[in-house]
């Protein structure tokens, strides 16, 4: 696993942002910045979702740019071939928030990915939405639990975070105020 890789890092300096300052639209492609990325994956994969489940998917892509496994930058792991639903449509993924339950969900979207990069990776690489897939990979990996509409896994091996969404309550706290990181995840 990289500790502190430098897509992890190049992501906490962008991500105290003052999101009600950001456009309604957004670019979608593995050019733009890993804000940007995390925020068009949550914002595809859990619109509509609860916080907790929107936490809870970008901190399974922070997790994945940690682990050698995946690729080590946040929008690598975003667009990484056969990942992310999403990604592989070959439709137009650009977001064109023009109903309010659309400006809504991108704007939690960019609150949960400023909390999720607050408190870090918790080391659960894989998740799946029961209700699109039943994928066979999960019958060999140890489930930690489930948020929303998407359960999340880990190999068996492995240990399962005692939180997998947020660990604090989401505020607007200044940067210096950052919660505690999760003591959950690989051993």
């Amino acid at each position: 696993m990289r500790l502190f890789s430098s897509a992890f890092l190049m992501i906490v300096g962008l991500s105290f942002v003052d999101t009600s300052a950001w456009a309604a639209s957004l670019t979608c492609n593995k050019r733009q910045s890993a804000t940007t990325c995390m925020i068009c994956n949550c914002y595809h994969e859990t619109r509509g979702e609860n916080f907790d489940g929107m936490v809870a998917v970008n901190k399974v892509v922070l997790s994945r740019a940690e682990d050698d496994a995946f690729p080590s930058t946040v929008c690598g792991v975003v667009f990484d071939d056969s990942q992310f639903s999403w990604t592989q449509d070959n439709l137009g993924n650009n977001i064109r928030a023009t109903k309010d339950e659309d400006k809504d969900a991108l704007d939690r979207c960019k609150k949960a990915v400023n909390l999720s990069v607050r408190e870090g990776p918790n080391d659960v690489i894989y998740y799946y939405n029961p209700s699109l897939a039943s994928p066979g990979w999960a019958r060999r990996m140890k489930k930690c639990g489930k948020v929303d509409s998407h359960v999340f896994l880990v190999p068996r091996e492995d240990k399962c975070p005692r939180k997998l969404g947020a660990i604090k309550k989401y505020t607007d706290a200044p940067a210096g105020k950052t919660p505690a990181k999760s003591k959950g995840g690989r051993q």
